[in-house]
């Protein structure tokens, strides 16, 4: 008798993408079945066996395997697989101290993605604005015909040769390879503290992914999800419009301020870093410094925002902002404003002896453009005033002279 062991609803998307996945078992063999929730989701199930059958013909190139896919009456039907998968195998090895191993085969496996998707130049679509979002993109990435972007080490099962489920999002319009490879370290390296001894920071350089296309990557995984979600809003959105008086209890939409903490400027990682939540746009907090530390930074949430900065102290001393570098910002005084997602306030400089550090911001997110716009009249402003400086310094000069000489036909 056929019985379901296993039930997930992914009914948090909109109805076009709304789906139940089953694991079922009758005679003692067990298989996957994924349903449609409406009949708008008919469409986005049916064409997992279309993904099946093209991403097999890419993938034998590097010998990976998509999940068979099977279509029924009213599901499709994928082969049950028990063997653990990349995640679990690679968590396995950093428990056991074995970093060199883990890493060495985290490096294959994304070699083996960067070498299927790095096929051709990319290029802007309409579809994928569609999915994505208008962002500005920088150049020199690279696509295929074919992308499954959700190739996370979860969703690689330890087969030989290894097997990739849910394939669900897979597009047939130009995506980056290194998209898919940022997404690929990203949920592997940085959803988990134990992770992070593999440092995605080396394994982005590694594979050519700079700081400028991750702050695009991370704005089209933000449209990516406005995309799956449509006009559905989900239940841990709603906290806000449900409950009375939660602007003073809820956490910002900028999502968390992190401080790091570093012994050289510039060498910043996440596991030296704390994380305290924004609430309704302020944050008051002081930490204790770790004993090496000299240079801190400062990122104020994941959006565009202003800052005030109220107080930096170090052992109740002002911090000096002089040198600090703000990425695609500006700071004005005891404003700051940060126009780039993943905004940051880089090498504030610690004190020798400093213990504490005390911070007092009220932060708010902003438009990027406005930001952009301020940040270039500062700009203009500072090519102003070093013009005005030019030119005061040279008539100063001039009357020196002047006085020089008649000081000189006076003798």
């Amino acid at each position: 008798m056929k019985e379901i062991i296993f039930s997930k609803y992914s009914n948090e998307r909109s109805r076009s993408f709304a789906i139940r996945t089953d694991i079922v078992e009758e005679d003692g063999k067990r298989w996957l079945e994924k349903k449609w929730l409406y009949p708008e989701g008919k469409e986005h199930v049916l064409r997992m066996k279309k993904w099946n059958q093209k991403l097999d013909q890419m993938y034998g190139e590097v010998s990976f395997l998509s999940n068979k896919c099977e279509i029924g009456e009213d599901c499709a039907y994928f082969e049950y697989l028990e063997q653990e998968n990349l995640a679990e195998y690679l968590d396995d090895l950093l428990g056991k101290g074995e970093k060199e191993k883990a890493e060495k085969i985290f490096t294959e496996y994304l070699e083996n993605v960067q070498k299927l998707h790095s096929k051709k130049p990319f290029t802007i679509t309409e579809e994928f604005k569609n999915v994505f979002g208008d962002v500005p993109m920088p150049g020199g990435l690279t696509c295929t015909d074919v992308t499954n972007i959700d190739m996370i080490c979860d969703n690689v099962v330890m087969t030989s040769p290894y097997t990739l489920l849910d394939y669900e999002w897979t597009f047939e319009f130009p995506v980056p390879c290194e998209f898919v490879l940022y997404r690929i370290i990203h949920y592997y390296i940085q959803t988990h503290k134990v992770r992070e001894v593999l440092n995605a920071a080396g394994f982005y350089e590694k594979f050519g992914i700079s700081e400028v296309m991750r702050t695009s990557f991370s704005r089209m995984e933000s449209g990516f999800q406005v995309y799956i979600t449509g006009m559905h809003v989900p239940m841990r959105e709603m906290y806000a419009t449900m409950t009375p008086g939660v602007e003073y209890l809820s956490l910002s939409n900028l999502g968390p301020l992190q401080v790091y903490f570093a012994e050289q400027r510039g060498m910043y990682s996440e596991a030296s870093s704390v994380k305290r939540p924004i609430m309704a746009g302020k944050v008051k907090c002081t930490l204790n410094l770790p004993k090496s530390c000299r240079f801190i930074r400062i990122d104020p949430g994941d959006h565009p925002c202003t800052v005030h900065l109220a107080a930096i102290r170090f052992d109740r001393m002002p911090a000096s902002l002089d040198g600090v570098l703000t990425p695609e910002g500006t700071i004005c005084g005891s404003w700051a404003f940060l126009s780039r997602f993943d905004p940051c306030i880089v090498d504030i400089e610690v004190p020798e002896g400093a213990k504490n550090l005390t911070l007092n911001l009220e932060i708010d997110e902003a438009k990027e453009d406005m930001l952009n716009e301020i940040c270039s009249l500062e700009v203009r402003s500072h090519s102003l005033k070093g013009v005005l400086g030019e030119r005061a310094r040279e008539a100063v000069g001039r009357l020196k002279n002047g006085r020089e000489s008649s000081a000189k036909k006076g003798k």
